[in-house]
């Protein structure tokens, strides 16, 4: 009976040691290569970055982001490279195109791999360079199709608008290149695009005519909108220059809550048709609310730039 007992605990002291060995095994696990060099766990075909932080989720989202730096600096180097080649200012407003956007890459991206060293975690991100030309790619061919279209309008605003696709679609070319080492032909090149905007930008010389009592915070609105698309302003009204009239007057509504008023602000655009008749161009009534008059008025300018962003290309005369 002593002898299996000695056997019995002899085999309860190996198993302890086995597991201590196991346990030993998994705190001492040696980092694999990608921690110190991410492109150890990649293809020529991919991005990688390493993330580290203190719990998962930081990691992942250091990875991310670490990215999106080493992509946005490929791509600068590329913008840096054609400058030089080319001598071309507009890749500079291209370049803060792609800057501020080059996150949709994101999509393309996936995290492949993470590691805990003690206290510290790891996370692995991969771009796909095959999958972000693809989108690339999507993203050029609706702006030529945009900018084919806007080559055939006279208007100045859609000079502008078709100046601001261009920038656009250079910046994501240079992505492309990035991607994939090609380049993506043009549709409307830069002769047309910069040709159209110098015929069309100033032949809308207008004479702005705000109702009496409006205030200034409103017109500058109104003008900085039509300047920024390509309207001039006259000082004075004369024969050949047609008059906008712009008026945006409040009307008080109900509101059954203590301490908070509302309004609805209501903008008009007028100007005169062919047979000197004027007729309203633009529209648009904005509601809002605030602890003040002041205040919903505020909200109402916001609401008009935005409104006078997305509808300027409508106005016609």
């Amino acid at each position: 009976m002593m002898k299996r007992l000695r056997l019995t605990i002899g085999g309860v002291l190996s198993l302890f040691a086995l597991t201590a060995c196991a346990a030993d095994k998994t705190v001492k696990t040696t980092p694999p290569a990608w921690v110190n060099s991410p492109y150890a766990a990649c293809s020529a075909d991919e991005l990688c970055a390493v993330g580290s932080a203190s719990n998962f989720a930081l990691a992942k989202a250091d990875a991310r982001a670490g990215l999106a730096k080493v992509f946005q600096a490929r791509i600068k180097s590329s913008f840096e490279s054609d400058v030089r080649v080319k001598n071309d200012d507009v890749s500079s407003g291209a370049r803060d195109f792609v800057s501020e956007t080059s996150d949709v890459m994101l999509n393309a991206t996936e995290i492949r791999e993470t590691f805990k060293d003690g206290g510290k975690f790891y996370a692995l991100a991969t771009l796909d360079k095959s999958k972000a030309a693809r989108v690339t790619r999507d993203e050029i061919d609706d702006l030529d199709e945009k900018m084919t279209a806007l080559l055939t309008d006279e208007s100045p605003a859609a000079a502008v608008r078709l100046e601001k696709l261009y920038e656009q679609r250079r910046g994501l070319n240079q992505r492309h290149i990035t991607l994939t080492g090609e380049s993506i032909p043009e549709s409307v090149g830069y002769d047309q695009v910069y040709g159209n905007k110098k015929a069309r930008v100033g032949k809308r010389h207008v004479y702005l005519s705000p109702k009496a009592g409006s205030k200034q915070s409103f017109v500058q609105a109104v003008r900085g909108a039509m300047t920024e698309n390509g309207y001039t302003f006259a000082t004075v009204p004369t024969e050949k220059t047609p008059v906008v009239r712009i008026s945006m007057t409040a009307e008080q509504q109900f509101l059954k809550v203590d301490g908070f008023v509302k309004y609805d602000y209501h903008f008009v655009l007028s100007a005169p048709d062919k047979n000197g008749v004027d007729v309203e161009r633009l529209a648009a009534t904005f509601t809002e609310s605030g602890l003040n008059e002041k205040q919903a008025y505020s909200k109402a300018i916001r609401s008009l730039k935005d409104y006078l962003k997305e509808n300027i290309l409508n106005l016609y005369f």
